[in-house]
């Protein structure tokens, strides 16, 4: 029965977890992003016809909004492989994301189950999932959350090589941070950052530094580790000859004076930002409450305290929070929380050590008084959050967002009933072109082609159907109800049962 219990307990867990993060992500945000109808735009593309929207077949990167910026592989072709699999649609898309943040806690878990314990495992898996910009960032079919699993990958896969001296697991930690390079811009100036933390964690494991077999070890810890990443690197002179500014921006790289390289650097790490303000922009933060819950971060101080104490792997993991944002001056990267989700699994295995510090005291009266108190915290602090955005942050932020779920309801009843009935589809010019992005993504997830322009006044074919953001038209039947401003028409002579 033992042996059934763990799979079930998983899928359990992945149920209630995807249940609780999908709860109202087509209302919150209250739209969709130029960037996620883009994302939405091309994965339908790729997977119904292997090219994007520049006609080119299975591009690296996929050039995107007129040409404004650059889609990254690892996120295009995720979620191509999700419509793949499960057909497009908006809740598809949005969903694709949830799908990650469930690996991403099963990776946490499996983590800290290694490098503490089960009861720690679970705190800290909790700690993940309460983080309010993992919820904001599910909430989006964006790339910022796909750094967190590779992240994870390459932590374990270090973990594995401590216990176990097998090369392979450098080999394929090299591989995750190679991965991690092209899962969003900001892994640019961090993941060359994280190779020479670890390249520089093998050299600490040195006893003595003329010892030849020491040596020998770190030459060999360094080679391996090297032919998982390089690669990586080394195929950027051919991305950037291809995809110009794709790698890195255009602008390149700016520097004026030290102070503002480290300004950006230090302001990642400004307490109101992380635990209070959140990022500088409207659609990734509420603005009245942090990137991580304000709760956690006693837990955090006592456990960046314990692991200087601990040392070992504990200094390595402190590293790696405090380097992530190490090249952010270069990019001019101010508080913009969605650019750190790097830094949440080593924000969780800190948080986790001062979790487990309260709760392993020796002093038990004092463990359950203050474990009971963290408790109502993060309750009272997360329902908090979670009420604030599900319901009172769509309101001022509507004005943001392109309005996509009442949009793409009017699309997918314009798909519907022109395939029940065998009608060919068109739309009023002005609104399909007011859509923009957004309307790209929908007519290619729910229309076999592109939909047909029509002008107010013009003769509408007896076998079509239009939908225009008018109430009334001459010689047109107008057919079911609005949805968002959208009028359904058919020519008067049509007779159509279905309609």
């Amino acid at each position: 029965m033992k042996k059934f219990s763990y799979p079930l307990i998983a899928i359990l867990f992945a149920v209630l977890v995807g249940l609780f993060f999908s709860y109202r992500i087509l209302q919150t945000p209250p739209g969709i992003t130029v960037d996620e109808a883009a994302f939405g735009y091309n994965a339908v593309l790729l997977e119904k016809t292997l090219h994007d929207e520049n006609g080119r077949f299975l591009p690296f990167f996929v050039m995107s909004i007129d040409g404004a910026d650059w889609r990254q592989p690892v996120s295009q072709y995720y979620i191509a492989a999700v419509f793949k699999v499960f057909g497009p649609s908006l809740l598809t898309l949005r969903l694709s994301t949830v799908a990650v943040l469930i690996l991403s806690a099963f990776l946490t878990f499996y983590w800290l189950l290694k490098i503490l314990n089960k009861k720690s495992a679970i705190i800290g898996t909790v700690i993940f999932l309460t983080t309010p910009l993992v919820m904001i960032q599910t909430h989006m079919a964006l790339d910022n959350i796909f750094p967190i699993p590779f992240t994870l990958i390459w932590l374990i896969f270090l973990w594995h090589y401590h216990k176990s001296k097998n090369l392979k697991y450098l080999l394929f930690a090299g591989i995750s941070l190679g991965i991690n390079f092209y899962t969003y811009k900001a892994m640019r100036a961090t993941v060359p950052v994280w190779c020479v933390l670890t390249v520089i964690s093998f050299f600490t494991e040195i006893k003595s530094r003329y010892s030849k077999i020491n040596l020998k070890k770190f030459i060999n810890e360094s080679l391996s580790f090297s032919l998982g990443v390089l690669p990586f690197f080394a195929i950027i002179p051919i991305l950037e000859k291809k995809y110009p500014g794709a790698v890195f921006n255009s602008n390149g790289f700016n520097w004026s004076s030290v102070y503002d390289f480290l300004y950006p650097y230090i302001s990642s790490f400004d307490l109101s930002f992380l635990f209070i303000k959140g990022d500088s922009t409207i659609f990734h933060s509420t603005g009245v409450h942090g990137m991580l819950l304000l709760a956690s971060l006693p837990l955090f101080l006592i456990g960046t305290y314990q692991a200087f104490k601990k040392r070992g792997i504990w200094l390595f993991i402190v590293a790696v929070m405090f380097s992530t944002p190490l090249l952010f001056g270069f990019v001019n990267s101010v508080h913009r929380a969605s650019r750190l989700m790097a830094f949440i699994p080593s924000f969780v295995a800190i948080s986790t050590l001062g979790a487990a510090t309260i709760t392993e005291n020796k002093n038990k009266l004092f463990s359950r008084a203050m474990t009971v108190v963290f408790i109502f915290l993060f309750i009272f602090n997360y329902a908090d959050f979670v009420n604030y955005y599900w319901y009172t942050y769509p309101k001022f932020a509507r004005a943001s967002f392109m309005p996509s779920n009442p949009v793409a309801d009017a699309y997918e009843n314009l798909s519907k009933i022109a395939k029940t009935n065998s009608l060919t589809p068109f739309i009023e010019a002005g609104p399909r072109q007011s859509d923009g992005q957004t309307g790209n993504f929908l007519e290619a997830a729910y229309f076999d082609a592109p939909l047909i322009l029509w002008q107010p006044g013009t003769p509408l074919p007896e076998k079509g159907i239009v939908m225009a953001k008018l109430e009334h038209q001459p010689n047109l039947k107008t057919v079911g109800v609005p949805i968002f401003e959208y009028y359904f028409f058919v020519n008067e002579t049509e007779s159509i049962m279905n309609l």
